[in-house]
């Protein structure tokens, strides 16, 4: 792994989804392991930061009026309910980064309405101009918005890692299910985030 060709990838670690108060979360229940999953992407993000990596982040969030959601969210029961209680909209707290993993000067933020981080965003111009050839990707929903990202990227050529121990989703199950699936297909490495970063730190 190169450093100054890799960025990582951190998806969704919104107040919404990962916050115990987040709207989205209060809905669904918590993600599984999401606190140890919130400490190994903190550790994660400052060890690719020391070796000059590129560290970006995706945000999944809507208009005010939700006119940007599109109508496949409408075959997730939850989506209603979210919209409803005013969830995710772009420029809320709900929205929002958590504040153990805020973005720092110099990091890449990437809004998006969809689950694949490529589709209707600059994602890939971005990844083109910093001349990246491979992604370290982390963050929730496993087996939704990271699983989604990882398959788009796999087709634009990316070499692709995902770390095992810093994604999170509803179960240990669905958990395994997704990570087998990427790993078996060749979609990506699987790895815990010490070894896709090659530290013992």
């Amino acid at each position: 792994m190169n450093p100054s060709t890799t960025t990582l990838l951190v998806i969704d670690m919104q107040n919404s989804f990962c916050h115990p108060d987040g709207i989205t979360a209060t809905l669904t229940g918590q993600l599984d392991g999401i606190e140890s999953v919130i400490t190994n992407l903190a550790d994660c993000i400052e060890s690719a930061r020391a070796s000059g990596m590129t560290v970006a982040y995706t945000r999944q969030g809507y208009a005010s009026d939700y006119s940007d959601q599109g109508r496949s969210a409408a075959r997730f029961p939850i989506a209603g309910a979210v919209r409803e209680r005013g969830g995710a909209i772009r420029g809320t707290w709900d929205h929002a980064i958590l504040d153990e993993l805020v973005p720092q000067q110099g990091d890449v933020v990437i809004d998006k309405t969809r689950l694949d981080s490529f589709l209707h965003t600059p994602l890939e111009s971005i990844l083109q101009d910093l001349d990246t050839d491979s992604m370290i990707i982390g963050g929730c929903v496993t087996n939704f918005c990271v699983e989604t990202t990882v398959r788009s990227a796999w087709q634009r050529d990316f070499e692709i890692t995902v770390l095992a121990d810093a994604t999170a989703t509803f179960t240990p199950e669905m958990q395994q299910r997704s990570l087998t699936t990427i790993a078996e297909c060749c979609f990506a490495t699987v790895q815990p985030w010490r070894e896709a970063l090659g530290t013992t730190r």
